[in-house]
């Protein structure tokens, strides 16, 4: 499961390094001896993030990779050396993933009470490992509204919330 968190997160092309489409480059025939020797072994961090998430257990939240490195948030300060041992940077964060799960399903709930446009409005939930709290896309329209009513109702407490906007609900024409 923590392989499948880390899908698709942190994995954009290095800074520097050329992301083009289309035709490749005539650096992409060449030996993979004149790659750059500080090329990420993302499988080789998957691996840690494993390793860490079963070692961890409960105390584990979520692990990401971002400039190149592992980052594994944790909700016992003891872990830190653990994670940091592992070869990994290390977040204290206050809420576990139990919680954050729990709070999706809160505002989920609370977002199903609500009138339109507010109801159709949060298209996507995820957690946010770096702040320990909850994002939300939403309708780049309602943010504002949202964020209000977020702040006055407090679906799901004192979990951090961010907001960013939201291209729509995903779809098999759009995702």
């Amino acid at each position: 499961m923590a392989s499948l968190l880390l899908t698709g997160c942190g994995q954009g092309a290095e800074p520097g390094t050329d992301v083009s489409s289309g035709t490749q480059s005539s650096n992409a025939s060449q030996p993979s001896e004149n790659k750059s020797e500080n090329v990420v072994d993302q499988n080789a961090l998957l691996r840690i993030n494993d390793k860490l998430s079963a070692e961890l257990g409960d105390n584990y939240v979520q692990g990401w990779m971002k400039d190149g490195n592992l980052h594994v948030s944790t909700t016992d300060e003891g872990e830190l050396d653990t994670i940091e041992k592992a070869g990994a940077v290390g977040h204290l964060v206050k809420f576990s993933s139990k919680e954050l799960r729990s709070g999706i399903e809160e505002v989920m709930k609370w977002q199903g009470q609500q009138e339109a446009p507010v109801r159709n409005s949060i298209h996507a939930y995820s957690l946010n490992p770096e702040t320990g709290g909850i994002t939300l896309s939403v309708d780049k329209s309602q943010i504002d509204a949202i964020t209000k009513l977020i702040e006055k109702d407090k679906p799901i407490g004192d979990i951090p919330v961010d907001f960013k906007p939201s291209g729509g609900i995903a779809s098999s024409a759009n995702s």
